[in-house]
């Protein structure tokens, strides 16, 4: 978004380009106009805004210091509703005007627990009409209309460290016929005061002391224009010296306005100024800076506006920095958070109101010729891909239909129609009919591991070192048990071996194709000689290559 901050001064418009999105904010560029000879200064303006790469998508601007008053209001409550009847309780006694002749807008400056402190401005009616009325000479309808005062706690709350802010700060805005006092003190305005003296003032001194036109003074100031402060004229001539005192003559009415605010500042805030900022073309006379910082015992120093906010880190020239402090400042109260809690008139009868713009037919009269186009081609689109899916879903319930009916024989139509219909009772009626075929399966199909398959793989794993007599096998389920689905297939061997290794190894052998396996205690037996002794083993557990097959099986074997 690009946002236009105009200062509108006696003797030239200024203007800052500034480019904000999400938050953050570039400065695109600054402009100014001198206001000379018969030229109005709204076509000025005008001509400003034309000549722009870019026309600004927000204007905003501020009133002078003269046209309003403020107040920092302390209200005992954090309720919207209840601020807002307080604040208009309180003016009526604060404003030196009636209420029903002002306009005033509010924000909240910081909130505690139970209390608000509210920062108002109020302004005549008539004031701010005229002040419209200057800015739509130039064809200009303002976004934001704020006060100097807040535009200045914009740009203060940006670029002075909150370190330097917890003493009171002072603006000195010094333009060509007017000067304004702004005082800053912990994020919110303490004083705005607007004083009948500027440049013009020092120009004026020089051509009555060396009787030279106002051009020529000017000129004179511009080019060779200084100032010496009381501590530093031990090395000056006396013409510098007297060239100085001319310089100085007018600049103590500045000095004496300066001591005001002082004393103003301390009563207010119980705090002594912590440092004088300059700004303005006048800031740049050489010598100024020291001479108030000697009359006030206060540090001054030049505010570097421009390149303090850019975040390129570009350093402006001091010309610049110093002319463009307002109007950079009014853009910022458009900017990132700010947009939403800057002070702004525009309110009540004074909203900003949307143009009507004229109507051209022949442009209506071609969008709704190529609305009418492309609502056409999504239309006949709609048509072929609606025919090319119904010929699509035609061949599927094709396919679908004979597939049902080779899977359930004898399937009347109308239930082939329902299953269909319902997907979910077709996949229920299949899952039935596959469990029903596996269970026939499992009664009527041959045993993958018969018992006498399970003795002849178990004579294949018993090592040809190991000899043994099978007295007892048996594999499955008992004979005369019923048949199961979910039965239990077991495997029961006892067998004679010659020695106790023997069993050791035919146990590690079994290992193999029983799973569990579990060994009987090992006994003595007598052998069919008086001198040959043998051991009994029995073994039980799960065939590993069980399948349910093999659990409906049943039977046993015995041998000896």
């Amino acid at each position: 978004m690009r946002i236009l901050g105009v200062d509108w001064g006696s003797h030239s418009i200024k203007a800052v380009e500034i480019d904000s999105a999400f938050g953050r904010f570039e400065i695109r560029d600054y402009h100014e106009l001198q206001l000379e000879g018969s030229t109005e200064p709204g076509q000025v303006l005008q001509s400003l805004i034309s000549g722009l790469p870019k026309k600004p998508d927000r204007v905003a601007v501020a009133m002078s210091s003269a046209d309003v008053t403020f107040r920092n209001l302390q209200l005992p409550t954090r309720g919207k509703k209840a601020i807002q009847a307080a604040i208009g309780f309180e003016l009526e006694d604060e404003l030196p005007f009636p209420l029903e002749q002002a306009v005033y807008d509010y924000t909240a400056v910081s909130q505690s627990k139970n209390a608000t402190l509210v920062h108002v401005a109020a302004s005549l009616k008539k004031r701010i009409a005229v002040t419209l009325a200057k800015y739509a000479s130039a064809e200009i309808d303002p976004d934001l209309l704020t006060t100097e005062a807040w535009a200045y706690r914009t740009l203060f709350n940006r670029i002075v460290p909150a370190q330097t802010m917890q003493k009171p700060v002072l603006l000195v805005q010094i333009g060509k016929e007017r000067t304004t006092l702004y005082v800053h003190w912990k994020g919110t305005p303490i004083m705005a005061r607007e004083i009948a003296w500027g440049g013009r003032d020092i120009t004026q001194a020089i051509s009555q002391k060396y009787g030279i036109s106002i051009e020529e003074a000017e000129k004179a100031k511009l080019d060779h224009g200084f100032v010496i402060p009381s501590t530093q004229n031990q090395n000056a001539t006396p013409e510098q010296i007297a060239f100085s005192d001319t310089l100085i003559e007018p600049l103590q009415t500045l000095i004496r306005e300066l001591h005001q605010a002082m004393l103003t500042c301390k009563s207010v805030t119980r705090e002594h100024f912590g440092a004088v900022y300059l700004a303005g073309g006048t800031a740049l006379l050489p010598g100024i800076e020291a001479l108030i910082a000697e009359s006030l015992e206060i540090t001054a120093k030049p505010l570097q506006t421009l390149s303090s906010l850019a975040a390129s880190g570009v350093t402006y020239s001091e010309h610049t920095d110093a002319s463009f402090v307002l109007a950079a400042s009014t853009a910022l109260c458009l900017v990132g958070q700010d947009r939403t809690t800057s002070v702004n008139f525009r309110k009540g009868e004074f909203a900003k109101q949307g143009r009507t713009r004229e109507m051209d037919f022949e442009t209506i009269r071609r969008l709704m010729l190529a609305s009418a186009a492309v609502a056409s081609c999504l239309v006949l689109s709609l048509v072929v891909q609606s025919f090319e899916y119904k010929q699509r879903l035609g061949t599927v319930n094709s396919q679908l239909e004979s597939s049902i009916k080779s899977f359930f024989n004898g399937i009347s139509g109308s239930a082939v129609r329902n299953y269909i219909a319902s997907p979910s009772t077709l996949r229920s009626s299949i899952n039935k009919e596959l469990t029903k075929q596996r269970e026939l399966y499992q009664l009527l199909g041959p045993n993958p591991n018969s018992p006498l398959d399970f003795l002849r793989d178990l004579s294949t794993t018993i090592p040809p070192n190991i000899v043994v007599d099978v007295t007892q096998f048996q594999v499955g389920s008992a004979p005369s048990a019923p048949y199961s689905p979910s039965g239990d297939s077991n495997a029961s061997i006892s067998v004679l071996v010659s020695n106790p290794q023997a069993a050791q190894q035919l146990a590690n052998e079994l290992t193999k194709k029983v799973s569990g396996l579990q060994q009987s205690k090992l006994e003595e037996v007598s052998g069919t000689a008086p001198d040959k002794k043998r051991w009994k083993l029995t073994f039980s557990g799960k065939p590993i290559a069980a399948s349910p097959g093999l659990a409906g099986a049943n039977g046993g074997g015995y041998a000896k």
